[in-house]
Protein backbone atom coordinates (compact mmCIF):
# COMPACT_ATOMS: atom_id res chain seq x y z
CA UNK A 1 0.00 0.00 0.00
CA UNK A 2 0.85 3.18 -0.88
CA UNK A 3 2.24 4.87 2.30
CA UNK A 4 0.10 8.39 1.74
CA UNK A 5 -3.20 6.51 1.56
CA UNK A 6 -2.40 4.17 4.22
CA UNK A 7 -2.27 6.85 6.80
CA UNK A 8 -5.38 8.65 4.82
CA UNK A 9 -7.27 5.54 5.98
CA UNK A 10 -6.17 5.98 9.74
CA UNK A 11 -7.03 9.58 9.53
CA UNK A 12 -10.60 9.01 8.22
CA UNK A 13 -10.91 6.14 10.34
CA UNK A 14 -9.95 8.01 13.33
CA UNK A 15 -12.49 11.26 12.69
CA UNK A 16 -15.31 8.19 12.65
CA UNK A 17 -14.36 7.87 16.16
CA UNK A 18 -13.64 4.28 15.44
CA UNK A 19 -10.83 2.50 17.46
CA UNK A 20 -7.22 1.81 15.85
CA UNK A 21 -3.40 1.08 16.84
CA UNK A 22 -0.66 1.98 14.42
CA UNK A 23 2.82 0.73 15.53
CA UNK A 24 6.39 0.37 14.72
CA UNK A 25 8.69 -2.24 16.30
CA UNK A 26 12.28 -1.33 17.15
CA UNK A 27 14.71 -0.65 14.31
CA UNK A 28 12.20 -1.93 11.91
CA UNK A 29 10.44 0.23 9.23
CA UNK A 30 7.53 -1.81 8.56
CA UNK A 31 4.48 0.03 10.21
CA UNK A 32 1.00 -1.96 10.64
CA UNK A 33 -2.47 -0.65 12.06
CA UNK A 34 -5.25 -2.61 13.27
CA UNK A 35 -8.62 -0.81 12.43
CA UNK A 36 -11.93 -1.94 14.48
CA UNK A 37 -15.35 -0.88 13.37
CA UNK A 38 -16.92 -1.54 16.23
CA UNK A 39 -16.35 1.33 19.43
CA UNK A 40 -17.65 -1.31 21.91
CA UNK A 41 -14.53 -2.51 24.45
CA UNK A 42 -13.65 -5.82 24.74
CA UNK A 43 -11.81 -6.39 28.03
CA UNK A 44 -9.72 -9.09 30.06
CA UNK A 45 -6.86 -10.42 30.61
CA UNK A 46 -6.30 -13.95 28.65
CA UNK A 47 -4.34 -14.53 25.93
CA UNK A 48 -6.92 -16.44 24.50
CA UNK A 49 -7.08 -15.05 20.76
CA UNK A 50 -4.57 -13.23 18.48
CA UNK A 51 -5.04 -9.63 18.56
CA UNK A 52 -3.67 -5.99 20.19
CA UNK A 53 -3.46 -5.59 23.82
CA UNK A 54 -3.20 -2.79 25.73
CA UNK A 55 -2.99 -3.34 29.52
CA UNK A 56 -2.91 -0.77 32.65
CA UNK A 57 -0.62 -0.62 35.67
CA UNK A 58 -3.38 -2.70 37.67
CA UNK A 59 -5.97 -4.73 37.60
CA UNK A 60 -4.81 -6.22 34.23
CA UNK A 61 -7.18 -9.28 34.49
CA UNK A 62 -9.95 -6.80 34.12
CA UNK A 63 -9.21 -3.73 32.28
CA UNK A 64 -6.91 -4.65 29.60
CA UNK A 65 -8.39 -4.20 26.04
CA UNK A 66 -8.04 -6.04 23.04
CA UNK A 67 -8.85 -5.55 19.63
CA UNK A 68 -8.87 -9.22 18.01
CA UNK A 69 -6.91 -9.95 14.98
CA UNK A 70 -10.09 -11.49 13.30
CA UNK A 71 -12.68 -8.71 13.75
CA UNK A 72 -10.16 -6.17 12.52
CA UNK A 73 -8.47 -4.37 9.55
CA UNK A 74 -5.11 -5.15 9.29
CA UNK A 75 -2.91 -3.19 7.27
CA UNK A 76 0.64 -2.46 6.89
CA UNK A 77 3.28 0.00 5.14
CA UNK A 78 6.82 0.04 4.46
CA UNK A 79 8.30 3.43 5.18
CA UNK A 80 11.66 4.10 4.25
CA UNK A 81 14.32 5.37 6.23
CA UNK A 82 14.48 8.66 4.26
CA UNK A 83 10.53 9.31 4.98
CA UNK A 84 11.33 9.16 8.42
CA UNK A 85 14.24 11.03 8.60
CA UNK A 86 12.91 14.19 6.60
CA UNK A 87 10.25 13.93 9.28
CA UNK A 88 12.96 15.65 11.94
CA UNK A 89 13.14 18.73 13.61
CA UNK A 90 14.47 20.22 16.61
CA UNK A 91 12.62 20.82 20.02
CA UNK A 92 13.87 22.89 22.74
CA UNK A 93 10.84 23.52 24.82
CA UNK A 94 11.12 24.25 28.20
CA UNK A 95 9.98 22.19 30.99
CA UNK A 96 7.26 23.11 33.45
CA UNK A 97 8.72 22.73 37.12
CA UNK A 98 5.43 23.76 38.77
CA UNK A 99 5.36 20.21 40.64
CA UNK A 100 8.94 19.96 41.76
CA UNK A 101 8.59 20.25 45.28
CA UNK A 102 5.46 18.14 45.47
CA UNK A 103 7.81 15.40 43.73
CA UNK A 104 10.46 15.81 45.67
CA UNK A 105 8.35 15.37 49.07
CA UNK A 106 7.00 11.40 47.66
CA UNK A 107 11.06 10.77 46.94
CA UNK A 108 11.85 11.90 50.23
CA UNK A 109 8.75 9.68 51.77
CA UNK A 110 10.08 6.76 49.86
CA UNK A 111 13.44 7.36 50.85
CA UNK A 112 12.03 7.07 54.66
CA UNK A 113 10.77 3.62 54.02
CA UNK A 114 14.21 3.05 52.15
CA UNK A 115 15.82 3.87 55.73
CA UNK A 116 12.99 1.34 57.27
CA UNK A 117 14.01 -1.63 55.53
CA UNK A 118 10.12 -1.35 54.16
CA UNK A 119 11.34 -1.47 50.50
CA UNK A 120 14.11 -1.62 48.39
CA UNK A 121 13.30 0.10 45.78
CA UNK A 122 10.06 1.83 44.56
CA UNK A 123 9.11 4.20 41.20
CA UNK A 124 7.87 7.15 42.37
CA UNK A 125 5.94 9.21 38.84
CA UNK A 126 4.24 12.01 38.09
CA UNK A 127 2.24 13.22 35.15
CA UNK A 128 2.58 17.43 33.54
CA UNK A 129 0.04 18.07 32.18
CA UNK A 130 0.51 20.54 28.37
CA UNK A 131 -2.02 22.65 26.31
CA UNK A 132 -1.96 21.53 22.71
CA UNK A 133 -3.52 23.49 20.10
CA UNK A 134 -4.74 20.83 17.49
CA UNK A 135 -4.86 16.88 17.55
CA UNK A 136 -2.41 15.41 14.71
CA UNK A 137 -2.26 12.03 15.76
CA UNK A 138 -0.67 10.70 12.71
CA UNK A 139 1.54 13.23 12.71
CA UNK A 140 2.55 12.98 15.94
CA UNK A 141 3.52 9.18 15.09
CA UNK A 142 5.35 9.89 12.06
CA UNK A 143 7.43 12.44 14.80
CA UNK A 144 8.18 9.50 17.16
CA UNK A 145 9.40 7.76 14.58
CA UNK A 146 12.19 9.63 13.12
CA UNK A 147 13.00 10.73 17.02
CA UNK A 148 13.26 7.37 18.62
CA UNK A 149 13.84 4.43 15.59
CA UNK A 150 15.22 2.27 18.25
CA UNK A 151 11.95 2.22 20.04
CA UNK A 152 8.02 0.60 19.88
CA UNK A 153 6.63 3.74 18.42
CA UNK A 154 2.36 3.29 18.87
CA UNK A 155 -0.70 5.52 18.44
CA UNK A 156 -3.67 3.97 20.22
CA UNK A 157 -7.22 4.89 20.39
CA UNK A 158 -10.66 4.05 21.57
CA UNK A 159 -13.51 6.55 21.47
CA UNK A 160 -14.87 5.15 24.87
CA UNK A 161 -10.97 4.91 26.31
CA UNK A 162 -9.15 7.86 24.56
CA UNK A 163 -6.27 8.32 22.87
CA UNK A 164 -2.30 7.30 23.82
CA UNK A 165 1.25 7.37 22.20
CA UNK A 166 4.48 6.35 23.51
CA UNK A 167 8.08 5.65 22.54
CA UNK A 168 8.59 2.61 24.79
CA UNK A 169 12.74 1.65 24.66
CA UNK A 170 11.46 -1.44 27.09
CA UNK A 171 10.06 -5.05 26.15
CA UNK A 172 8.25 -6.84 28.93
CA UNK A 173 8.62 -10.28 26.69
CA UNK A 174 9.49 -11.57 23.31
CA UNK A 175 8.04 -15.12 22.65
CA UNK A 176 8.70 -17.50 19.77
CA UNK A 177 6.36 -20.71 20.92
CA UNK A 178 7.86 -21.67 24.07
CA UNK A 179 11.16 -19.22 23.86
CA UNK A 180 11.19 -16.51 25.49
CA UNK A 181 13.10 -13.31 25.97
CA UNK A 182 13.09 -10.18 28.58
CA UNK A 183 15.00 -7.20 29.57
CA UNK A 184 15.79 -6.05 33.00
CA UNK A 185 16.16 -2.27 32.09
CA UNK A 186 16.67 0.29 34.62
CA UNK A 187 19.21 3.43 35.57
CA UNK A 188 19.20 6.55 33.36
CA UNK A 189 21.53 9.04 32.65
CA UNK A 190 20.99 11.80 29.71
CA UNK A 191 22.81 10.90 26.59
CA UNK A 192 25.58 12.91 25.49
CA UNK A 193 26.83 11.94 22.24
CA UNK A 194 28.79 8.68 23.54
CA UNK A 195 27.14 5.31 25.38
CA UNK A 196 31.43 5.01 26.67
CA UNK A 197 29.66 6.31 30.05
CA UNK A 198 30.76 5.53 33.92
CA UNK A 199 27.35 4.01 35.82
CA UNK A 200 26.91 5.58 39.13
CA UNK A 201 26.69 3.07 42.67
CA UNK A 202 22.95 3.94 42.67
CA UNK A 203 22.23 3.05 38.76
CA UNK A 204 24.20 -0.22 39.25
CA UNK A 205 22.49 -1.37 42.37
CA UNK A 206 19.27 -0.49 41.10
CA UNK A 207 19.90 -2.89 38.01
CA UNK A 208 21.04 -5.59 40.16
CA UNK A 209 17.78 -5.19 41.84
CA UNK A 210 15.49 -5.73 38.61
CA UNK A 211 17.83 -8.04 36.97
CA UNK A 212 17.88 -10.21 40.94
CA UNK A 213 14.14 -9.86 41.12
CA UNK A 214 13.04 -11.10 37.69
CA UNK A 215 15.18 -14.14 38.12
CA UNK A 216 13.62 -15.31 41.06
CA UNK A 217 10.12 -14.66 39.82
CA UNK A 218 11.20 -16.27 36.60
CA UNK A 219 12.77 -19.88 37.73
CA UNK A 220 9.70 -21.25 38.83
CA UNK A 221 7.96 -21.37 35.19
CA UNK A 222 11.27 -22.03 33.46
CA UNK A 223 13.45 -24.18 31.98
CA UNK A 224 17.15 -22.80 31.01
CA UNK A 225 17.02 -19.29 32.40
CA UNK A 226 20.02 -17.44 30.94
CA UNK A 227 21.59 -14.56 31.99
CA UNK A 228 23.04 -11.92 29.57
CA UNK A 229 26.22 -8.99 30.25
CA UNK A 230 24.72 -5.66 31.28
CA UNK A 231 25.40 -3.10 28.84
CA UNK A 232 24.64 0.67 28.03
CA UNK A 233 21.47 0.92 25.99
CA UNK A 234 20.48 4.64 24.13
CA UNK A 235 16.72 5.62 23.86
CA UNK A 236 16.44 9.08 22.81
CA UNK A 237 18.28 11.03 24.55
CA UNK A 238 18.71 9.39 27.33
CA UNK A 239 20.88 6.01 28.19
CA UNK A 240 19.82 2.92 30.45
CA UNK A 241 21.35 -0.09 31.56
CA UNK A 242 19.88 -3.01 30.00
CA UNK A 243 20.39 -6.89 31.26
CA UNK A 244 18.55 -9.37 28.47
CA UNK A 245 17.12 -12.96 30.05
CA UNK A 246 16.08 -16.11 27.92
CA UNK A 247 14.67 -19.13 28.98
CA UNK A 248 12.21 -21.55 27.49
CA UNK A 249 8.66 -21.78 28.99
CA UNK A 250 7.51 -25.18 30.44
CA UNK A 251 4.57 -25.20 28.69
CA UNK A 252 3.69 -23.55 25.28
CA UNK A 253 0.34 -21.78 25.96
CA UNK A 254 1.91 -19.91 29.31
CA UNK A 255 2.22 -16.75 27.95
CA UNK A 256 -0.28 -15.05 30.27
CA UNK A 257 1.08 -16.82 33.39
CA UNK A 258 4.63 -15.27 32.03
CA UNK A 259 3.07 -11.94 31.85
CA UNK A 260 1.72 -12.11 35.55
CA UNK A 261 4.95 -13.10 37.13
CA UNK A 262 6.59 -10.90 34.94
CA UNK A 263 3.86 -6.94 35.40
CA UNK A 264 4.42 -4.79 36.77
CA UNK A 265 8.05 -5.35 36.83
CA UNK A 266 10.84 -4.16 39.81
CA UNK A 267 11.44 -1.52 37.21
CA UNK A 268 8.20 0.57 36.93
CA UNK A 269 6.98 -0.56 40.63
CA UNK A 270 9.77 -2.04 42.75
CA UNK A 271 10.68 -3.99 45.98
CA UNK A 272 9.03 -5.80 47.73
CA UNK A 273 6.60 -5.27 44.86
CA UNK A 274 3.17 -5.53 46.87
CA UNK A 275 4.51 -2.77 49.17
CA UNK A 276 6.07 -0.89 46.48
CA UNK A 277 2.25 -1.08 45.00
CA UNK A 278 0.95 0.16 48.26
CA UNK A 279 3.33 3.06 48.16
CA UNK A 280 2.65 4.46 45.01
CA UNK A 281 -0.91 4.06 44.97
CA UNK A 282 -0.91 5.99 48.35
CA UNK A 283 1.57 8.60 47.59
CA UNK A 284 1.88 9.68 44.09
CA UNK A 285 -1.50 11.52 44.16
CA UNK A 286 -2.48 10.70 40.52
CA UNK A 287 -3.70 7.50 38.33
CA UNK A 288 -1.44 6.04 36.27
CA UNK A 289 -3.76 4.62 34.19
CA UNK A 290 -1.85 2.84 31.51
CA UNK A 291 1.12 4.51 31.67
CA UNK A 292 3.23 1.54 33.47
CA UNK A 293 1.30 -0.85 31.65
CA UNK A 294 1.44 -3.34 28.88
CA UNK A 295 0.85 -3.36 24.97
CA UNK A 296 1.72 -5.05 21.83
CA UNK A 297 0.12 -7.78 19.51
CA UNK A 298 0.48 -11.15 20.44
CA UNK A 299 0.41 -14.17 18.10
CA UNK A 300 -0.41 -17.30 19.43
CA UNK A 301 2.30 -20.18 18.00
CA UNK A 302 4.42 -17.24 16.67
CA UNK A 303 6.69 -14.23 17.17
CA UNK A 304 4.87 -11.84 19.59
CA UNK A 305 6.62 -8.40 21.78
CA UNK A 306 4.94 -7.04 24.19
CA UNK A 307 6.24 -3.66 25.62
CA UNK A 308 6.16 -1.69 28.80
CA UNK A 309 3.71 1.70 28.49
CA UNK A 310 7.10 3.86 29.00
CA UNK A 311 7.26 7.44 27.32
CA UNK A 312 3.84 7.61 26.36
CA UNK A 313 1.27 10.64 26.82
CA UNK A 314 -2.22 10.24 27.42
CA UNK A 315 -4.26 13.33 24.72
CA UNK A 316 -7.18 14.27 26.70
CA UNK A 317 -9.49 17.43 25.16
CA UNK A 318 -6.54 20.12 24.41
CA UNK A 319 -4.28 18.45 26.71
CA UNK A 320 -1.27 16.30 26.73
CA UNK A 321 -0.45 14.42 29.78
CA UNK A 322 3.20 13.28 30.26
CA UNK A 323 3.94 10.35 32.20
CA UNK A 324 7.13 10.14 33.74
CA UNK A 325 9.12 8.69 36.59
CA UNK A 326 12.06 7.42 38.06
CA UNK A 327 13.23 4.54 40.62
CA UNK A 328 13.93 5.23 44.06
CA UNK A 329 16.77 3.61 46.03
CA UNK A 330 19.10 4.50 48.86
CA UNK A 331 21.45 6.30 47.07
CA UNK A 332 18.76 8.50 45.21
CA UNK A 333 19.30 12.05 45.72
CA UNK A 334 15.40 13.56 45.59
CA UNK A 335 17.25 16.44 43.08
CA UNK A 336 18.27 14.33 41.08
CA UNK A 337 15.57 12.49 40.54
CA UNK A 338 13.03 15.46 39.61
CA UNK A 339 15.84 16.18 36.88
CA UNK A 340 15.54 12.43 35.50
CA UNK A 341 12.01 13.01 35.17
CA UNK A 342 12.41 16.45 33.62
CA UNK A 343 14.27 14.50 31.02
CA UNK A 344 12.28 11.86 30.48
CA UNK A 345 9.68 14.68 29.35
CA UNK A 346 11.44 15.77 26.91
CA UNK A 347 10.93 12.69 24.54
CA UNK A 348 7.71 13.41 24.35
CA UNK A 349 7.86 17.07 24.55
CA UNK A 350 9.95 16.94 21.20
CA UNK A 351 6.86 14.86 19.56
CA UNK A 352 4.56 17.66 20.42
Amino acid sequence: MITEDFFEKINSHWKSQLPFVIFKKPNDNDISVYLNSSNEIKAGGGFNEAGFVFSPFMDTSKNSIWFPRNSSIILTTHMHSDQIDSLATNNTSETNTNHKEKHIRVVEKALEKLRLNELQKVIVSRVETLSIDEHVPIEWFKKMCSLYPNTFCYCWYHPKVGMWLGASPETLVSLKKSYFETIALAGTMAYNDTTGVEWGKKEIEEQQMVVDSMLKALTPIVFNIQKGETTTQKAGSLLHLKTVIKGQLKKVNQLGELVEVLHPTSAVCGLPKLKAQEFILGNEGYHRSYYTGYLGEYIPEGNTQLYVNLRCMEIEQEQAKIYVGGGITAASDPVLEWEETVNKSKIMKAVL
